[in-house]
């Protein structure tokens, strides 16, 4: 019938385009290769064998953003192909279903050729190559399988040359880094304490880089003028103390957007105007090169603007562009979302009280002003992928270089710890120096540390006695040690963690043993869904800050209760609850024996993880892999190589630290544990791997000798 046929019509058209995404992204990406020299995005042969360059794609790749562009276009249009073809297949059948998309790829490909689209492609690609191939010139050699970095030419690389003076041959490769990440040293701190698996969520703001779309739902729920009761509000706590700068940030964020709507109602399209401005701005620094698109987006058309439509009808515009040019197949989306939503409320005719404004916002111009937002807000998320890609096809030189990196800026900062008399460096480093004088007062007689004892051994005593126990579980002030100054978020985060997990734990065992339902419930791998939520609930009561201490007890009491019940699969009786409630008191005030025993059984798990060795490497952090020939015949359960076949640390932890956990009794909580156990393992090896031998070694020698 004839809704069949406008069904059918409106899938031929989504094939067609997608078609067209999909065909001209491919020849792009082939014409990529041929301009780099490499092959369709692999321009390093695996594992780094043979004797290619390191591609464009290993570093500061100036057709970076087109490289990501078209690779998401590419994935995403197949995808979607694929989904109209089975949609096709039961509608009309898997023949004619079959010509249906045989047609419209024909279409496609005539559009491309008389549109002559590849022509302005390759154009855009060799704009910008030739123009920045002059300031990037790499060579390579290979010697015995592996890859060898040359150097850039000497007028690009003298910004980034200094940082990497004086380090051997390892300021050769630093000058193929992109200053931009050289010049931050607590980024390239994060790559370095970041295992190889995860390279691909690392980001420049610190959230994960593959974090999912924002809805327009979502986005503009905040524009809603209703109250909203938050999550917070729900359990009955109201805004947590961790949560207020989020919530002031977003109510000035709100009052910002409301001032401009409120002018565009009196008639002053000023405000409007400039943030449609900085959204142009945004887009033609995406778009450097496609002058031709640059009309669509100039600020001569912004400056006319004297209505609703026009603002919707300019932000439309912008959005195409977005969607179609530099978004990738999973973040356009949205961006159409909104769009396909401005253009049929900016159709509707404006006829008073009848008008219905999408989203339950209040009036057309905060309508405008919000979608103008959300427009400006995936310019921006944009913008993050090309440098969080960026970021992570620096990341692996970088973690190979970065300790020489750390080393020589840690120089600039407190002078030559490696060429220094022991007094220059007790006063260069005093709170470093305090740091190992107390450990070795307080325990170095129950390890038998001597001058003689090997650098294994002696770190083995820091990473134990000096960092978990003298730094993570200590309850003394001490000054942070100057080698772990940019950890010092990462050890308060440690630190309140291990905390939450011994109180968890302790409160778990309450609740077992005041039900008499057994352990085993809470040292299970299997729990029931019930009790998944229950302890979610109880993990967010203890990682939330209070403004008053009934707060806090009444919250945990709360949680521990709704756990207790999900233990038991039963409501408490009053004598039970009234137990429960004394010794969770008890355990928050820090009165319970289970609470010093759990808290010895974490301590001890934090000493097996901050001096646990891989196979691979003394110190915990991995080197860098020895070429070797053949294949390994056997693989266990336990294998935690990644799929380029390096071993990775961090898996083989996590299997080692699972085992650990259990045995110790903390299995309940034990995912959190592990994962800041992980944490810290990084961070005092780290530590231990950039200044064991020149800084801790000498120091912990002067205490010894009595110096």
């Amino acid at each position: 019938g004839k809704d069949m046929e406008q069904l059918l019509g409106g899938l031929r058209k989504q094939l067609e385009q997608s078609w067209a995404v999909y065909l001209t992204a491919s020849d792009t990406l082939k014409y990529l290769a041929e301009v780099t020299g490499s092959s369709d995005h692999a321009a390093v042969t695996k594992n780094g064998s043979g004797s290619g360059a390191v591609g464009a794609n290993k570093r500061d790749d100036p057709l970076m953003s087109l490289r990501i562009r078209h690779e998401a276009s590419r994935a995403g249009s197949r995808s979607h192909i694929k989904r109209i073809r089975l949609s096709l297949d039961k509608l009309i059948g898997p023949d004619e279903g079959r010509e249906v998309v045989k047609n419209a790829k024909n279409v496609a490909l005539n559009d491309i050729r008389e549109n002559n689209t590849m022509k302005d492609l390759k154009g855009e690609i060799d704009e910008i190559f030739s123009g920045l191939r002059s300031s990037l010139m790499p060579s390579s050699d290979s010697s015995e399988g592996n890859t060898v970095i040359a150097n850039v030419n000497e007028e690009t690389s003298n910004d980034v040359g200094r940082q990497g003076e004086a380090m051997g041959g390892q300021s050769v490769m630093l000058a193929d880094l992109p200053d931009e990440i050289l010049s931050n040293r607590t980024l390239v701190h994060k790559i370095l304490l970041t295992d190889p698996s995860d390279f691909h969520a690392l980001s420049w703001d610190g959230a994960n880089a593959e974090s999912s779309n924002i809805t327009p739902e979502e986005f503009m729920a905040s524009f809603v003028s209703q109250p909203t009761v938050s999550h917070d509000q729900n359990n009955g706590g109201g805004v947590s103390l961790e949560n207020m700068p989020l919530s002031i940030a977003q109510s000035m964020r709100k009052a910002f957007f409301d001032q401009i709507a409120q002018d565009m109602s009196r008639g002053n399209y000023k405000s409007v105007r400039e943030l449609m401005k900085e959204l142009h701005t945004k887009m033609r620094s995406l778009l450097p090169s496609r002058k031709d698109l640059h009309s669509h987006i100039n600020n001569e058309d912004i400056s006319s603007v004297s209505s609703t439509s026009d603002i919707l009808r300019g932000l439309i515009r912008s959005g195409y562009l977005l969607a179609t040019y530099l978004e990738s197949a999973a973040r356009a989306p949205t961006t159409r979302e909104i769009i396909e939503c401005a253009e049929a409320f900016n159709s509707c005719p404006r006829d008073g009280d009848t008008l219905m404004i999408p989203y339950g916002i209040d009036s057309e111009e905060l309508f405008a002003v919000a979608s103008i937002a959300f427009i400006l807000h995936k310019a921006e998320l944009c913008q993050m992928d090309v440098s969080n890609y960026k970021l992570s096809q620096a990341a692996p030189l970088l973690h190979h270089v970065g300790h020489e990196y750390e080393r020589k800026n840690f120089q600039r900062m407190h002078g030559d710890y490696s060429s220094s008399s022991i007094a220059d460096l007790q006063h260069m480093l005093p709170s470093t120096w305090n740091w190992v004088k107390q450990m070795q007062t307080l325990f170095g007689n129950s390890e038998n540390l001597t001058t003689q004892s090997k650098l294994e051994q002696k770190m083995d005593f820091l990473k134990g006695k000096g960092f978990v126990d003298g730094i993570l579980f200590t309850r003394s002030q001490l000054a942070l040690p100057e080698i772990l100054s940019l950890d010092a978020d990462s050890i308060n985060h440690i630190r309140s963690e291990a905390r939450c997990c011994v109180i968890a734990s302790a409160l778990a065992l309450h609740a077992c043993n005041i039900t008499k339902v057994g352990t085993s419930l809470i040292s299970s791998s299997v729990m029931s869904d019930e009790i998944i939520h229950a302890r979610k609930i109880l993990a967010s009561a203890l990682r939330r800050k209070y403004f008053e201490q009934a707060d806090l007890e009444s919250n945990i009491i709360e949680a521990i209760g709704t756990l207790t019940k999900a233990l038991a699969e039963r409501d408490l009786a009053a004598e039970e609850y009234a137990t429960l409630k004394s010794h969770a008191l008890a355990v928050i005030r820090g009165n319970d024996p289970v609470l010093k025993l759990l808290d010895n059984r974490v301590q001890s798990f934090f000493h097996f993880a901050c001096k646990w060795k891989s196979e691979n490497t003394s110190f915990g952090i991995s080197a860098p892999l020895e070429m070797k020939t053949g294949r390994s015949i056997m693989k266990t359960e336990d294998d935690t190589s990644l799929s380029n076949g390096i071993k990775s640390t961090k898996e083989e932890f996590l299997l080692a630290a699972k085992r650990e956990a259990s045995r110790l009794g903390l299995a309940f909580f034990g995912s959190e544990l592990i994962e800041v156990g992980n944490e810290a393992r990084v961070v005092i090896s780290l530590a231990c791997t950039n200044y064991g031998r020149d800084i801790l070694d000498r120091f912990l020698r002067a205490t010894t000798e009595g110096g």
